[in-house]
């Protein structure tokens, strides 16, 4: 299976492999073998393709901040889930996975977002989610507001793509 990650502003496809206590990720054409030890208050040790690095990760919702050799990365996680339901619904075109409500507009008709740019907070099933950007492109619609309900396959957000 193959994950896609934003770094910085680089989308990043990854398809890990694993070895007993190691995983092997092919980035691109490029294979690597990361350990990775963690310890204390988000101390770790980053090793890649043998080559150690002291590092810092914290966590804050779906994105990751790692610290590496004297660089920091920050990591999102890109849902399949979310990007297969966008295109379901039409291109650019954001769909309920489930029925919920609108916690936050994170986002304004007209602006620019690059896939995997975060939209919107849902609650559903008393669990929030974030809803993001399927594809590059523009913000064209938005059909919902903070505290409105929605029901399951109902369109969201249409992002107009610049393809």
């Amino acid at each position: 299976m193959r994950y896609t990650f934003k770094i910085g502003e680089e989308l990043v496809k990854v398809a890990p492999r694993s070895l007993a206590d190691e995983l092997i990720l092919a980035i691109g054409e490029q294979d690597c073998r990361v350990v990775f030890d963690h310890g204390r208050e988000g101390r770790c040790t980053l090793t890649l393709d043998g080559r150690s690095y002291e590092s810092w990760v914290a966590r804050d919702g779906d994105d990751i901040y790692l610290k590496m050799a004297g660089h920091y990365f920050k990591v999102t996680a890109i849902d399949p889930r979310a990007a297969a339901a966008g295109a379901s619904a039409g291109a650019g075109a954001i769909s309920a996975p489930m029925p919920g409500v609108v916690v936050e507009v994170l986002v304004a008709e007209g602006d620019i977002v690059v896939e995997g740019d975060k939209l919107l907070t849902i609650e559903s099933m008393k669990l929030q989610s974030t809803v993001r950007a399927a594809c590059d492109g523009v913000v064209g619609r938005i059909h919902v507001s903070e505290g409105s309900e929605f029901n399951k396959d109902d369109v969201l957000v249409e992002i107009e793509s610049d393809d």
